[in-house]
């Protein structure tokens, strides 16, 4: 299987806000687009829950009357990217001060460990999706505000949003599910983690019902691994203070266009009670290299990539998601790969167009320049290099924690090229101690599966130096793309995924050999 990962929304580093220009550069190329989503998210309401100082008696609109928001509203980003984070408190009068002295921590799911924050520079690691909070003391008060946060592998498709914040009676969102790639999808599957928090039909529209986080799961039918799509949805209440707006609202949430394409947006603002009111918006885009947007709210898209169109009322901002589609794309494969400590693999990228209505994609001459680069290094998710001219990857010898990731990208210089995405993971292929008197091991040189034709035994066998079979010798088998071919972990049984080729390692301690598997319909 191909494809190519267009990242979810990314909201591009600020230079100087404790982000490099160098990573800021990596994130831009990284926008581009189906999702890696996977990559960000975006918030379509008041990006927020909150406490606040309490209201006046009067019951009026006053200065002393404030709340804290979340500007940088929901996210979805992938294992190892930095993200900073920004708030304000706006009071009574619709007016705003940053919240530089905010504190950022942030809690997974059931405790589970997503991510951590320096400062308001949130990295996120593991997979999962928890709450990021914002507390800052003004006036004697802690004020605080709550987003929700995904941190997952990049998917084979994408979906706008890719992450949501809304509220009960606000109406419904649609997901938009886009794929790019050379595989068949048959449509798409829909569900929730908490069906009395938040529903999805069997066409993707995302209903709110009461306050509370949940996961929406978006399945691409047809495809194989990785073709899960998560998306964090967090429901709020409306502010206890007396606010001119309490809410903004963005129509649609989301768009998927094409370059030089329009979309124009519409914003509506509401009060504490839930009733419109008139209001004065002003637009903005946060990546406007990415795409522009006018008074108006007519979005221009520019270059491929993702971004958030705001509408700000009053200090109160609406969100929508813009994912700009490529012209042409380029596709790794394999997609996914799990490579042994101090192991090689190598991907091979080629280049395709896009036609606009379809999605469908045709395979061209790949551009000249094409250069091959790890996105994330350093820290924990520095696991891997990979050669910038030819594809080959080198997992690195100090990498030994199972199933551990990074994303391997090629690259063209230019602005209507999507770049090509490959996960690479550190793999669990222990081959324990060597058993006495084991050389070789017997195993054939290759392997065809059909799609249809279920598990298949291979024969293999830890020899000695005399060809004798070595009793006792335990062989254990490994896959380095689990999209087309897996292996049962009691049988050894080779599982056919998909259509395309795969190694299988067989190893007993440190004597090993490889089977190169197609796997056909």
């Amino acid at each position: 299987m191909a494809v190519f990962a267009v990242n979810k929304v990314k909201q591009p580093p600020k230079i100087g806000n404790q982000v490099s220009q160098k990573q800021t550069f990596k994130h831009r190329k990284m926008k581009k687009t189906l999702t890696i989503l996977g990559l960000l998210a975006v918030a379509f309401a008041t990006t927020f829950t909150w406490q606040s100082c309490k209201k006046s008696d009067s019951g009026s609109s006053s200065s002393s009357d404030v709340a804290l928001f979340i500007q940088s509203g929901a996210l979805n980003l992938e294992p190892g990217q930095a993200m900073p984070y920004t708030a304000v408190i706006v009071n009574g009068k619709g007016e705003t001060t940053p919240a530089a002295n905010a504190t950022w921590t942030v809690i997974g799911d059931g405790g589970a460990s997503i991510g951590a924050f320096s400062g308001n520079i949130f990295t996120g690691s593991g997979t999962g999706f928890g709450t990021v909070t914002a507390k800052v003391t003004t006036g004697g008060k802690e004020l605080t505000a709550t987003v929700p946060v995904g941190v997952y592998t990049p998917a084979l498709f994408n979906v706008v949003p890719s992450a949501i914040v809304w509220t009960t009676g606000a109406g419904t969102i649609p997901l938009l599910p886009v794929y790019i790639g050379t595989s068949t999808i048959s449509g798409y599957s829909y569900s929730s983690s908490n069906p009395s928090v938040a529903t999805v039909s069997s066409t993707g529209e995302v209903s709110f019902l009461a306050a509370g986080s949940c996961l929406i799961t978006v399945t691409g039918n047809g495809l194989s691994a990785n073709n899960k799509v998560y998306i964090p949805v967090m429901v709020v209440g409306m502010p206890p203070v007396t606010l001119p707006v309490a809410r903004v609202a963005v129509t649609p949430g989301g768009a998927n266009i094409f370059r030089g394409d329009n979309v124009t947006f519409s914003a509506k603002a509401f009060n504490v009670s839930g009733n419109e009111v008139s209001s004065t918006f002003t637009w903005a885009s946060q990546d406007p290299s990415v795409a522009t947007v006018d008074a108006s709210g007519k979005v221009t898209a520019l270059q491929l990539g993702s971004t958030i169109i705001t509408a700000t009322a009053k200090g109160i901002v609406g969100q929508a998601e813009v994912q700009v589609l490529p012209d042409t794309a380029i596709i790794v494969t394999p997609y996914m790969a799990s490579i042994a400590p101090d192991g090689y693999k190598q991907l091979v990228a080629k280049a395709y167009t896009v036609d606009h209505s379809t999605k469908a994609v045709s395979e061209i001459t790949m551009p000249a320049g094409l250069k091959w680069e790890v996105p994330y290094t350093g820290g924990y998710f520095d696991i891997a290099t990979v050669d910038e001219n030819t594809g080959m990857v080198h997992m690195k010898a100090t990498s030994t924690t199972p199933f551990l990731s990074t994303i391997v990208i090629a690259h063209v210089t230019s602005p209507t090229i999507d770049p090509g995405v490959a996960v690479i993971s550190v793999s669990d292929c222990d081959c324990g101690t060597k058993a006495a008197g084991v050389t070789h091991i017997s195993a054939p040189a290759s392997v065809n599966l059909n799609i249809t034709g279920g598990p298949q035994a291979v024969s293999a066998q830890a020899l000695d130096a005399s060809n004798n079979p070595v009793a006792g010798a335990v062989l254990k088998f490994c896959s380095d793309n689990m999209t087309v071919c897996t292996v049962d972990a009691t049988t050894n049984q080779l599982i056919p995924v998909s259509p395309g080729n795969a190694i299988i390692t067989v190893c007993n301690g440190d004597v090993q050999t490889t089977i190169s598997v197609t796997v056909s319909f």
